[in-house]
């Protein structure tokens, strides 16, 4: 169990690849010299194409940045309030624990994934299904060639939003990919966004009513 206050002792590990050029990213969690810890390492499926010839070359080590910590701060929250815990100042975290390592690969995903078109890839039904909030770290779904599949919003920019898939997408219909994996980064249009139990359920919430 990690106690976090104040500053988050937490870093990014760009890993050089050796195809493609691209940089494998590891969460890191720095040991403690009086304790003599060693350095926690929790690797993440996402790769992050080098801005520059170099970094593809050797390691580099970044600290989170503020966006990074509050959309983890967030999602751990949601947890929290999903599980009835309390939510308090000091943010306790169990780094073993499957979720909060899923929450690791989403914010991984969302400061260095890249984000792919949508285009071909969503069911076309505007304004058949009710709006839902597009706040940065909401739960949601969208509506796609292989059905309904959940995300989280990690970016919202006008009508332009990123989500971090929770589900592979199946889109050999398309053509252009075979499969886009949990953890991918898609970038849609606000009205593209659902409620999340589109996706829980595989059918319309109960409690709404299409227009």
């Amino acid at each position: 169990m990690i106690e976090l206050t104040g500053d988050i002792p937490f870093l990014w590990r760009l890993s050089a690849e050796s195809s493609e050029g691209y940089c494998s990213v590891s969460m890191v969690v720095p040991g403690s010299a009086d304790t003599e810890v060693n350095d926690l390492t929790i690797e993440t499926s996402v790769q992050s194409l080098p801005s520059d010839s170099t970094r593809s070359e050797k390691e580099e080590t970044l600290e989170w940045n503020s966006e990074d910590i509050s959309l983890f701060l967030k999602l751990v929250n949601q947890k929290h309030l999903s599980n009835n815990q309390p939510i308090s100042e000091t943010v306790r975290v169990d780094l073993t624990d499957p979720d909060i390592v899923d929450i690791i690969h989403v914010v991984a995903a969302a400061g260095f994934g890249v984000a792919y078109s949508s285009y071909g890839l969503l069911q076309q039904a505007e304004g058949q299904y009710p709006a839902h909030d597009c706040e940065i770290g909401a739960l949601a779904s969208l509506n796609t060639v292989s059905g309904f599949k959940a995300c989280i919003v990690v970016d919202v920019a006008d009508d332009d939003v990123v989500c971090v898939l929770l589900d592979d997408i199946d889109v050999r219909s398309v053509g252009e990919y075979d499969c886009l994996s949990r953890h991918d980064l898609l970038l849609v249009r606000r009205i593209d966004i659902l409620h999340p139990e589109f996706a829980e359920d595989k059918v319309k919430p109960t409690s709404t009513i299409l227009h």
